[in-house]
């Protein structure tokens, strides 16, 4: 190895330890990170809305709430796990425990793959185009949910340039085919989805080559470990399932009730929304993994000082999002849409008022999580999810896409304001 490449490299090394041992440095990469993935969502939700029309936009709105469940359910199941015990296991039972992970992730895989084949056979009889974007998306989600496991796994090791290093490849890629198709007057779903896959398992073929290392398999370990996590993951699932149901399936009830333009319009008002999520997205992404971390060295006195800040850094940024989204939110929407969705400025309130109110929850939840507290979490979504299923016929049937932003704050309100108080009672024991 020559001096040049050996300086390089030394360089390379010190740049990342810098980031990892920094939490402004790796909460602002993780921020970062996440305005580049909500960024490239942005784009292409507007090129979709102005190119195809409120219909495509709402199935894309749909694909998009049915893909970030099935993460979601990935996240608690396989890789939240991971992030509470890693850090207590010794160097070799580490490498068992990282191989045992990478089983569980190929199983609920393989789990997914076949729900999925069973919906591509329902939609046989449906117009060509979401018929060709269910094969697509058979083929390539494995590959979407590989990378999805380099990226907790990742964060769960506070490595967030490797996170920024994928999702950058990732976004790019999009971004790039994105641009050439809107040049061509040739935006369309498959395409779209065709290359998030194909980026993604290059992206994932590439790390799993340079970090076969980190995993050892062992059969009775993979069990062992599987009933270990279960323990915790059970309750997780519960919680996220409970938790993020709201926003998940509320697109897919405002389909049911008033059919894709409405789901469109409930998809477009969501884009400014995207900014305030980018925040809430870095901040949880940074602050999962050193909740964790500050619980079992200093534990609750050091967890509330993390959480503390965040907590005030969630409202201090988010809210200005919301302050700029009330005055200004009907004119982006406008701008960026060509009129095609007039009177959109009160449901941008709505909506971005409803991830201030996340963060705000955020904060608590995370704290319950990282003291090994999951059930807790679940009595909090619990109420969010019977309060959005109360306030859905109430509101949705009646006033559509309104109805849905105002049904979405409801829920996320009294689930922050539960949670919260669920946290104080648990680290006050």
């Amino acid at each position: 190895m020559d001096d040049a490449k050996a300086d390089k490299i030394g360089w390379l090394a010190r740049f990342q330890t810098s980031v990892q041992s920094s939490d402004a440095a790796a909460s602002m990469l993780a921020v970062v990170d996440q305005a580049m993935i909500s960024g490239t969502n942005f784009v292409t939700a507007i090129i979709i809305g102005r190119c195809c029309g409120a219909e495509t936009l709402g199935l894309f709105s749909l694909i998009a709430a049915a893909m970030a469940m099935i993460i979601g359910v990935h996240d608690q199941l396989v890789t939240a796990p991971y992030v509470l015990y890693h850090n207590r296991k010794q160097p070799a039972a580490l490498l068992r425990y990282n191989g045992s992970i990478l089983s569980h992730h190929v199983i609920f895989m393989i789990l997914v793959l076949a729900g999925m084949s069973c919906c591509s056979f329902a939609v046989r009889n449906a117009n060509d185009t979401i018929r060709v974007v269910a094969a697509i998306l058979l083929i390539a989600t494995p590959a979407i949910l590989l990378r999805t496991f380099i990226r907790e796994f990742s964060l769960a090791q506070c490595n967030v340039l490797t996170v920024f290093a994928v999702d950058a490849a990732v976004c790019f890629s999009r971004l790039i085919a994105i641009a050439m198709l809107f040049a061509t007057d040739a935006v369309n779903l498959p395409t779209i989805y065709s290359v998030l896959g194909v980026s993604s398992l290059l992206t994932a073929v590439i790390w799993m080559a340079r970090n076969r290392y980190q995993f050892v398999f062992h059969k009775q370990s993979a069990i062992n470990d599987w009933r270990h996590n279960w323990k915790f993951g059970r309750w997780a699932l519960a919680t996220h399932v409970a938790g993020t149901s709201t926003p998940y399936t509320m697109p897919w009830v405002l389909f049911l009730m008033h059919g894709e333009r409405a789901t469109g319009y409930l998809a477009a008002c969501s884009v400014i929304v995207g900014v305030a999520n980018i925040l809430l997205g870095g901040m949880s992404d940074f602050l999962s993994p050193r909740a964790a971390s500050a619980f079992a060295k200093g534990g609750v006195a050091e967890l509330r000082r993390v959480l503390g800040k965040m907590l005030w850094l969630s409202i201090l940024s988010i809210g200005s999002v919301c302050i700029i989204a009330a005055i200004f939110g009907e004119p982006i929407i406008d701008a960026l849409y060509d009129g095609r969705f007039p009177g959109a400025g009160r449901m941008v309130i709505l909506l971005t008022l409803s991830v201030l109110a996340n963060a705000i929850g955020m904060a608590a939840g995370t704290g319950l999580w990282a003291v090994d507290k999951p059930r807790a979490n679940f009595t909090a979504d619990m109420l969010t999810l019977v309060i959005a299923i109360a306030a859905a016929p109430i509101l949705v049937a009646p006033y559509g896409a309104i109805g849905a932003a105002i049904a979405t704050l409801l829920a996320s309100v009294s689930g922050a304001i539960f949670r919260q108080a669920i946290f104080q009672q648990v680290a006050a024991e």
